[in-house]
Formats: structure tokens, sequence, C-alpha cells
């Protein structure tokens, strides 16, 4: 018979291994094997890695709750085609079906981790009890298709990498109209399997092309660069320096571009891009550069100023603009970005119309004049 001390030490041993295991940092992303079974009989293993540097509070909890068992034998126990699965109540393991999907009191719960992610086809999303957005537990759902509503509004923490074809056979499956809960129970069985460590590649930039000049500070300035394949977000700096010390824009964001406003005239800006796979963050792209200018400052001639409330629309538009709040007698004068006159009017009324459908899309500043006195400046935008 082993000694009891021996035996003491031993269990502490392992105890203290189980701990310092538990809470070794993530080299990437977490991969695990998801195993249904449809009334007791294998169905197919769903394979998910979840993403640490998106959402560390939900991959914990749910990494922490595989290593005790906690998912198995609890079910799929809400099925929507065109939308998801969902399962991971414990109630689901021996609890009446009326009570699947309420959850267990006292279960711990995780904070909201909302990002610039999307429920996309394939997400793995945490589920929450009602409005409360602090009170996502153990279920979580799968998104069978996009769903662009749910963006921002819950917490995004993984994706399926194989096994779709079995989360839509579980989609189809059977179901209570009402409750939606599936007539044969589908069960999982959760295990870790190991790691997703890629780093993923920075991305390409398209436009606009650095080195760009002459860019206009009224419309906005599409930002835009390449996909990159295993990319979840991608993050984007401006800045007025190239160090990046003043940076005026730092964002996350879940599309390939970004309409950038607020521009200050003769001013170089400086962009960059980098991407982030959900375990790790690509290398910034090059740093691109635009330079932008204030063309009625430049390509006008300054006069006196007596301002009032002339307001062209739509603007943009198609080369059709309505201004309104004229004075009968005032001139409006259209010119191109180098300052050419295009179109000038007398106004003889309070609405007129100035036609530009002919012309090319662009910038067209104009001004309103009255007794030789300007009373308004500004630009059409013809898209």
């Amino acid at each position: 018979m082993m000694p009891k001390i021996k035996f003491s030490l031993i269990v502490a041993f392992i105890f203290i291994i189980s701990g310092i295991s538990a809470q070794v940092p993530f080299t990437g992303k977490p991969t695990y094997q998801i195993l249904t079974k449809r009334a007791g009989i294998f169905l197919g293993i769903i394979k998910v890695e979840l993403f640490p540097n998106i959402a560390p509070l939900h991959v914990r909890n749910f990494d922490s709750l595989v290593n005790t068992h906690f998912y198995d034998t609890t079910a799929f126990h809400r099925v929507i085609p065109g939308f998801m699965i969902q399962g991971g109540d414990p109630n689901s393991r021996h609890g009446p079906v009326a009570t699947w999907g309420f959850g267990s009191p006292g279960q711990p719960t995780v904070k909201a981790e909302f990002s610039a992610a999307k429920h996309l086809r394939g997400i793995l999303s945490a589920a929450r009890q009602g409005g409360n957005i602090n009170s996502a537990t153990s279920q979580f759902f799968i998104c069978v298709a996009n769903y662009p509503s749910l963006d921002g509004q819950y917490s995004i923490y993984g994706k399926v990498t194989a096994g779709m074809n079995f989360v839509d056979t579980i989609v189809s499956s059977p179901r209570d109209m009402t409750t939606n809960n599936p007539f044969q129970k589908i069960e999982m069985f959760v295990t870790r399997i190991g790691s997703n460590d890629t780093i993923p590649n920075a991305p390409l930039l398209l436009s606009p092309t650095t080195g760009t000049t002459g860019i206009d500070t009224l419309p906005s300035v599409s930002l835009k660069w390449k996909s990159v394949s295993d990319a979840i977000i991608y993050h984007l700096d401006v800045s007025t320096d190239s160090l990046f010390s003043t940076t005026i824009k730092s964002i996350d964001l879940g599309s390939l571009s970004y309409n950038l406003t607020g521009l200050t005239g003769q001013t170089k800006y400086y962009w960059r891009v980098r991407t982030n796979n959900g375990g790790h963050f690509s290398n910034y792209t090059p740093v691109w550069t635009f330079q932008t200018v204030s063309i009625l400052d430049t390509k006008l001639p300054t006069l006196e100023r007596e301002r009032v409330d002339v307001t062209p629309f739509p603007n943009p538009s198609s080369g059709n603009f309505t201004f309104n709040g004229l004075t009968k007698g005032s001139v409006i004068s259209v010119f191109d970005v180098t300052g050419k006159l295009v179109v000038s009017s007398l106004i003889k009324d309070s609405i007129t119309n100035i036609d530009l459908k002919d012309k090319a899309k662009g910038v067209y500043p104009y001004r309103v004049l009255l007794n030789n006195k300007e009373i308004k400046q500004g630009k059409l935008i013809i898209r």
C-alpha cells in the first residue's frame, strides 16, 4: 500500500500541473472538434478554431468548460434554417426539453467582447440571455448564413474550419416549429485537439496609390486594400506624420475599405493596415501617403465675402444641382479643378438649377456673387 504522504504529494503534483496547464497562454488559435450524435447515433465531427486576440474572455471560458468535459452530452437545442444552430446549455443534458436554452442559475457570465468581426457563415458566437449583453455563459451558436444584423451586438469568438456540412445537416433537422427544438436530441462531445499558430500576411494596399496629390477635402477619401484569406479583422491607422505619433484614425474594420472624412487642406497623410486572424496580427503594410489640396483657396481669387445660407442639393449628384435661398440678380459661377470657368448663370428666382450632366465625374468649385460680393462658395460633386 502506498504511504499516504506519497499519495498526497502525487495528488498535489497533479493538481499543480493541471492548474499550470489551464493557465498557459494560447500560442495561436486553439482548435477543437465537436463530435455530434443524433439519438445516440454518430452524426459527424465539426472542427472549430477560436479567436483569443479578438474575444479572450469568451475563448478562455469555452476552453475551461471543455477541459472539464462540461459540453459532453449537452445538445444543439435550437435550430433555425437560414440562421444558426445553438447549443451548450447544461439543462439539455437531462433536464426537461422546456428548460433547454434557459441556462442554469449560478453559471459564470462573460462580459461582452463586441468587435469588428462579421457574422458570416461558419462564425461561432456567444448566445446570451435576453437583452443583457454581459449574460453570456456556456451557450454558443454557429451561423449557417451571413447575418449582418448581429454584427456588433453579439461576441464572435471562433469559426468552423471543417464539417459545415454537418452543421447544415443539424440545422435542417425536423423540429418543433414553436420552440425550434429538434425532435431528436443532437448531442455534442467537445475535445481540444491542437492550435493553429498561423501568422497572417499583411494585405496589399490598393488606393489611393501612394504619393497621390490633389485629393479634395470635401468628399470622403476611400482607402482600399486587398483581402487576406484568413483575416477576420483589418486594422487601419491614419496619421499626419510618418511615425504615427499623431494618429488621427485608428480603427478595426471587418471590410476592405474605409471612407475617411474630415480632411484638412494642404496636408500630407500617411496610412497603413494590418490583419488579425484571431490568433495573431500580421505585420503592417508599407506606409502609403496622399496629399490634400484646398481647391477654392488656391485656384480662385479672394473677394469680399458676405455669407448667406445658399444650399445646393442633391450634392453629390449625377450632375443636376438645385440651389435655393438665392437672391434675384446674384450670379452662380462654377469652375473646374484648374480654376477654369465652366458655367455662369444669372439668378432670376430664389431657386435655380445648374446642369453639369455633360461634365466628367469629379469636384467643381462654385461661388455665388451679389453686387460683386461673394456670398457663398463651395464644391459640387459629380459622381
